[in-house]
């Protein structure tokens, strides 16, 4: 592939597809009540009208267009019109709040913006006086003649015709590889977003080196939920739609179990807290089921956690155990499967790390789950778990055409806590826009500074330890990964979120959101009164529980990184609050801010004693 290869970019991308498939469903739109199809022509019809419409608008070559909505098919259409022109389109999380916004907006210098619902229209026209380089704004929900705004199916019902489809075939063949294709603001847990420069090179060759290790086709269904706006979902989307795998628009992350069930998809991208949400529901339908089922329950998975083994190799099972393993899923596993439709053979993992209890569960039941690992400067991937090369507790192999190396070595006594991954390869970003401070420190002789610890296994895989920026050092000198630690809570029932904290404190301690659906029940079996969750998470025999819920999952840990001392919070972390970015992340330093004083009256009780830690 060359930086002139038209048939490496994005556009060439799309139009090959509609040419090679045209299948009467590359995508599925919930509509009227049902998921409706729309064919390869269709799309291309209607991405050459939005193209010429956007032209028409003064839209050229290299200008910059916000996409600011949910994921939907307007949303795809309006990057692949943009991609068409050649022009760069710049994607917005659509939790972002104004100010956020105008940051994005002013810094892009984006010379429109299309825009979803009516809520985010009223964002734009909020803070649009301040931003003179915005000359045009277009809404997906707005009707025709509506003041100072497009509407996007206007006009995209106005410019269909031949020559706006003869047009943007030419403009998609002049793209070239190294045209820049998208500016990514990363949402960040410190500071002002950063925009990231990918080209359509960059993104096309991390399509092209993940396709072949994954067995999927155009007779498979995906189902489209995590943002757009995140290089992981829209790399996935690109992918799906190069081999022809029909695409979903979930409806919300509400409707989501329901268009499960709807659309029965073969294929998805999760993040951990999905699957997180899917095996509590499960765990807590077998917990009131009758005792017969539960040890049936008991017996099923027994058996399915026998044959993970040889399914992580793709090695086939003995006799014996196929037969027990095809009764316990007769029995038991097609019933969990149904939850995310029936049909699901390949589910991605990303953005963060998955625990590998939660892992072995969903393998257990029949669910192939692939942890990857990647950054937006990366397009994302760069090493990802796959068939007959899958293990657990790993991000799996490095993909081809991607070199790694390690940087700093970080280490405790003779234990090393990880060294600093380095990337380089054809999906690296040639840097972030117009911040030349921050090239200079993450970019190095086509070195990319991932910022994230890890290491390889004496097989091959990359196993992450930690963010080097989130490393702390305990007052005794030891280096404590954060990440580490959270990662352990993901299976613990009565957890939904944790922040570990201990930086130069004599011993770690966490803020813990419990999940409140189990401690309420817990606590009623228990008989202990509460009026609201703040009773609850105050209550002493509660404190005293999750206590020990915390000691026995961290008893193994070295002293130094044991959880030992606990504060409950009563309101979960949220994206409304600032608390979490849009990818669900915890913003450590606004949390630790908002929550100051919780934490020192956490170290101003009773402490370990120094020697301990």
């Amino acid at each position: 592939m060359t930086l002139g290869d038209t048939s490496a970019t994005l556009s060439g991308l799309f139009l090959a597809a509609v040419d090679r498939y045209r299948k009467p469903d590359a995508f599925l739109v919930k509509s009227a009540g049902r998921y409706q199809p729309v064919s390869h022509e269709e799309a291309l019809r209607r991405a050459a009208a939005l193209a010429r419409a956007f032209e028409r608008l003064g839209l050229a070559r290299g200008d910059r267009l916000a996409i600011l909505s949910d994921n939907r098919l307007e949303w795809a259409l309006t990057d692949y019109a943009a991609l068409g022109l050649g022009a760069v389109d710049v994607p917005i999380y659509s939790t972002l709040l104004e100010p956020d916004l105008e940051f994005i907006l002013r810094d892009s210098g984006a010379k429109g913006i299309v825009v979803s619902t009516a809520e985010q229209l009223r964002k734009i026209r909020n803070i649009r006086t301040r931003l003179p380089e915005l000359r045009f704004v277009v809404a997906m929900d707005a009707a025709e003649g509506e003041a100072d705004v497009e509407s996007w199916w206007g006009l995209e019902r106005r410019e269909e015709s031949s020559e706006a489809m003869e047009s943007f075939r030419a403009g998609a063949r002049a793209a070239r590889a190294g045209d820049v294709a998208t500016i990514l603001y990363t949402s960040g847990t410190t500071g002002e977003p950063k925009g990231v420069l990918l080209t359509h090179a960059n993104i096309v060759s991390n399509i092209q080196a993940t396709i072949g290790l994954f067995p999927w086709s155009a007779g498979d269904v995906a189902i489209s939920f995590l943002p757009l706006s995140h290089i992981f979902e829209r790399t996935l989307d690109y992918g799906y739609f190069r081999q022809g795998v029909s695409i979903a628009y979930a409806e919300t992350m509400d409707t989501l179990p329901q268009n499960f069930l709807e659309v029965r998809p073969t294929v998805l991208a999760v993040v951990p807290r999905v699957l997180e949400r899917v095996y509590e529901k499960v765990q807590e339908v077998v917990s009131q089921g009758s005792s017969a089922k539960q040890k049936l329950f008991r017996w099923a998975m027994r058996v399915g956690e026998e044959a993970v083994p040889y399914r992580l190799t793709a090695e086939e099972l003995p006799f014996g155990l196929a037969l027990r393993r095809g009764l316990a899923d007769r029995l038991v596993f097609t019933k969990v499967r149904e939850r995310l439709g029936g049909r699901v053979n390949i589910m991605f993992s990303g953005s963060a790390p998955l625990s590998p209890d939660i892992a072995r569960f969903f393998w257990t039941v029949g669910l192939c789950v692939y942890e990857g690992y990647g950054l937006t400067e990366t397009s994302p991937v760069i090493s990802v778990n796959r068939p007959g090369r899958t293990r657990l507790g790993t991000v799996g192999p490095v993909i081809p055409g991607v070199e790694i190396r390690f940087g700093e070595e970080y280490s405790n006594d003779e234990v090393q806590v990880g060294r600093e991954i380095l990337v380089k390869g054809p999906n690296v970003s040639p840097g972030y826009y117009h911040l030349d401070e921050e090239n200079r420190a993450a970019f190095e002789d086509g070195w990319f500074y991932t910022g994230d610890l890890g290491e390889l296994d004496a097989d091959g895989y990359l196993v992450i330890t930690g963010r080097k920026k989130h490393l702390f050092k305990t007052s005794g000198g030891k280096y404590v990964a954060p990440e580490k630690l959270e990662h352990l809570f993901q299976s613990q029932p009565y957890v939904g979120q944790v922040l570990v904290i201990g930086d130069r404190r004599k011993f770690v301690s966490a803020l813990i959101v419990p999940n409140f659906t189990r401690l309420e029940a817990y606590a009623r079996e228990q008989g202990i009164g509460f009026r609201n969750r703040q009773e609850l998470v105050d209550h002493p025999r509660i404190q005293a529980f999750m206590q020990d819920q915390v000691d026995a999952l961290t008893a193994t840990l070295p002293p130094h990184e044991r959880v030992h001392q606990i504060a409950l919070l009563a309101s979960e972390f949220t994206i409304a609050s600032g608390e979490l970015s849009p990818t669900q992340k915890v913003r450590r330093k606004v949390v630790e801010k908002r929550y100051r004083e919780v934490i020192e009256e956490i170290y101003q009780r009773r402490a370990p004693q120094p020697s301990a830690v």
